[in-house]
């Protein structure tokens, strides 16, 4: 029998109970049997509901984190999804595809280590991707010690990403121990030891890959006591969002972007560009005395006037525009 009963299924107990065909107590013992969960002591739950609750907000802000960092880095829209599970290291270990690329790493206020592992098939996407290649057909082998440290780089970049996501329970700077291709050699906890398993499925396009975050029971265990939900609340004060918009403010403004002036276009055919000459003239498709298009990062957002300023070429914004054109 399901958990949820149909109309039917329920119209079918009032008439058993009607005629006597079924008692209230017989009901009553089969909703005490279904209370009872069998309990695996092999795999005993040490994190509780809402100690996991916690968590998971924890790395759902790392993974929207991680989808911008990758967004910008892959030059496409990255979907990020977190997932969490409680395993045995053995089970984990078992888990791991060999070759794969594993990241042991250690935080400054952390007794212990983690692990980092990406599948080789998003690790070779992204490599390829990042030296300017299309991300297809990965290779199915180990990295070689170029390719490590290329990535070395990003994995301790999305280690950032992972800090700055527990920053309002526990700060902690990350730092790289090692790097392995085969799970087997990588033993920073018994194998019986419980471990908070975080899987977030990285995909855009067709491409869907995984990256997972061990982190073995004794490295949380000091911080449980603060990642209750009474904690987040009471640690999110106003003052310290106010002194992070503060400072993202102060980064953005930091932010180099590139702006252009265009003068006009033209329209040429191929055979028109072989035949250019010095001292040819393009006739573009404004007129000396029009506004012409100022852009930012190759969007259109003010228009303005040529001209000179102090014995130098320059532009005079003339008025703001929103992306559809209209003035502000």
């Amino acid at each position: 029998m399901s958990d949820v009963l149909s109309q039917e299924e329920i119209n079918q107990l009032v008439e058993a109970l009607l005629r006597g065909e079924l008692k209230e107590e017989d009901l009553k013992k089969q909703e005490e049997k279904r209370k009872i969960k069998p309990y695996d002591f092999k795999r005993p739950s040490k994190f509780s509901k809402e100690q996991i609750r916690t968590f998971q907000m924890i790395h759902e802000n790392f993974g929207r984190a991680l989808s911008t960092y990758l967004s910008g880095r892959l030059r496409t829209f990255v979907n990020v999804e977190i997932s969490l599970d409680q395993i045995t290291y053995e089970e984990f270990i078992r888990s791991v595809m060999i070759p794969s690329f594993i990241v042991v790493f250690s935080g400054d206020v952390f007794e212990g280590s983690a692990i980092f592992e990406m599948r080789l098939d998003l690790f070779f996407t992204v490599l390829d991707i990042l030296m300017g290649g299309p991300g297809e057909n990965p290779p199915n082998r180990s990295p070689t010690d170029t390719e490590i440290n290329i990535m070395r780089r990003e994995v301790l970049n999305i280690l950032t990403l992972l800090a700055q996501a527990w920053a309002d329970f526990q700060y902690f700077i990350p730092s790289i121990e090692n790097i392995e291709t085969n799970p087997q050699f990588v033993q920073i906890v018994p194998p019986n030891e419980i471990v908070l398993l975080v899987t977030a499925s990285v995909s855009w396009g067709d491409f869907t890959s995984f990256v997972n975050i061990c982190w073995p029971f004794p490295v949380l265990e000091p911080y449980l006591e603060k990642l209750a939900n009474r904690f987040w609340m009471m640690g999110r004060k106003t003052e310290r969002l106010v002194e992070k918009q503060e400072e993202l403010t102060e980064a953005v403004k930091k932010t180099v972007v590139t702006l252009q002036a265009v003068l006009g276009e033209t329209t040429l055919t191929l055979g028109e560009v072989l035949q250019l000459r010095v001292g040819d003239v393009l006739r573009l498709n404004t007129h000396v005395s029009e506004e012409i298009e100022i852009t930012v990062e190759g969007k259109k957002k003010f228009m303005g006037v040529p001209g000179k300023y102090k014995g130098s070429y320059a532009v005079k914004v003339t008025r703001l525009v929103t992306n559809g054109g209209e003035e502000l």
